[in-house]
């Protein structure tokens, strides 16, 4: 049986060929700089490495170093993933992971009512379990990410180009912009309403609004009409229907007639 687990074990090899990690930003000092992120498939904790320029390139094999020498278990799929503090737990209660087990990804077990005590205790001590710098050097918390004076600075220079007379122009809004620059939606609005004015309508939606708002009107009217139609219509075969079956009945009188009368 232990043979047979082996075997179905994911390999770190197979975690290379499969995984990718999220891009996002994080905080350095008064800028931001891009990182790739990881979350624990136990307790949820977070962790980042700075984008490098190997990391930069989308190679697995370069991410999976990066996390591993920073105490991760990277497995197959995200829900393997182990931060450095599970991992340690996982490996004491085991007591079944060899000295190259950093290298393996966590395989699928059964659940026992051990272990699945542990995973809720882990989940409701989230904070705790999150690895700190002691325990994984280099790797940051998942807090909060804050403006800094560049952030601010690009964001005014978006602002610039794409506001103006109290309206964004285009399809510019406060979702469109913090998408195009990659930041959070909170930090347009906030400079937006500091330095510029309200969000206020935009054009091209007041247009989609105007647009939709007389298609639905056509559509309903036309909806109206096919139910007067379809209702005039049942009415007809109706009629014909009643026509038919009296045209039938004349026809057999007047044989009888015939018949009976010469």
């Amino acid at each position: 049986m232990s043979h047979l687990s082996a075997q179905t074990k994911p390999t770190q090899a197979d975690a290379q060929h499969i995984r990718h990690f999220e891009r996002t930003g994080i905080a350095s000092g008064s800028s931001r700089v891009s990182a790739l992120r990881i979350v624990c498939g136990c307790c949820e904790a977070a962790g980042y490495v700075p984008a490098t320029a190997a990391l930069r390139q989308g190679e697995p094999a370069a991410a999976i170093a990066a996390f591993g020498a920073h105490g991760w278990l990277v497995g197959a799929t995200p829900a393997e993933d182990r931060c450095p503090a599970c991992s340690r737990r996982s490996s004491s209660d085991r007591k079944q992971t060899t000295k190259g087990a950093g290298t393996m990804a966590a395989g699928p077990r059964k659940t026992t009512a051990k272990a699945a005590t542990a995973k809720a205790a882990a989940k409701t001590t989230a904070i705790t379990a999150s690895p700190t710098p002691t325990e994984a050097p280099g790797i940051q918390a998942d807090l909060p990410p804050q403006m800094g004076r560049d952030d601010r600075r690009i964001i005014m220079e978006k602002l610039d180009d794409v506001y103006g007379d109290n309206a964004y122009g285009g399809s510019w809004t406060d979702t469109t912009v913090a998408r195009d620059l990659n930041v959070p939606r909170a930090w347009v609005s906030e400079v937006r309403e500091a330095f510029f004015g309200p969000e206020g309508s935009n054009p091209l939606l007041d247009r989609y609004g105007q647009e939709r708002e007389e298609f639905e009107r056509l559509h309903a009217g036309f909806m109206a009409a096919r139910k007067r139609h379809c209702e005039a219509h049942d009415q007809l075969v109706k009629m014909a229907m009643d026509i038919s079956k009296k045209a039938d009945e004349i026809n057999r009188l007047g044989k009888r007639v015939e018949r009976e009368l010469g």
